[in-house]
């Protein structure tokens, strides 16, 4: 049977929090796209993986030790994929440390689903 396209983003979901969480920041950017536009709250827009590395890096540099993104809704178009979900960021003890809203926009790249257009906004009041 085949997988779903709702299961085969949060499968690259769930491989983006392992590398995350084991501190390897340049696969985390491997994951995005060839031409990647992230768009994080309060900051300009990062066209570059190695701009999207660094950011991961100095977020990690803040006290984010782990983060996982649950699914919401994916509707498949062609090879490209539109996500919603929740983001939940944690600290070196566990503690939820923010959890944010988002939308990404995924295109299939040799056969592996990348995170193109990638947006996010903080819950934190």
């Amino acid at each position: 049977m085949a997988i779903s396209i709702k299961q085969q983003i949060q499968a690259a979901n769930k491989n983006l929090a392992a590398l995350f969480k084991a501190g390897d920041m340049k696969s985390v950017a491997s994951c995005y796209s060839k031409s990647p536009k992230f768009m994080p709250p309060n900051s300009k827009s990062i066209k570059s993986k190695k701009a999207i590395q660094e950011f991961w890096e100095n977020t990690a540099a803040l006290g984010v030790a782990a983060l996982s993104l649950r699914t919401g809704q994916v509707e498949k178009l062609g090879k490209t994929a539109i996500e919603t979900g929740v983001a939940t960021l944690k600290g070196k003890d566990g503690a939820t440390l923010d959890q944010a809203d988002y939308v990404v926009v995924w295109k299939l790249e040799n056969k592996a689903w990348k995170l193109h257009w990638d947006i996010f906004n903080s819950n934190n009041a």
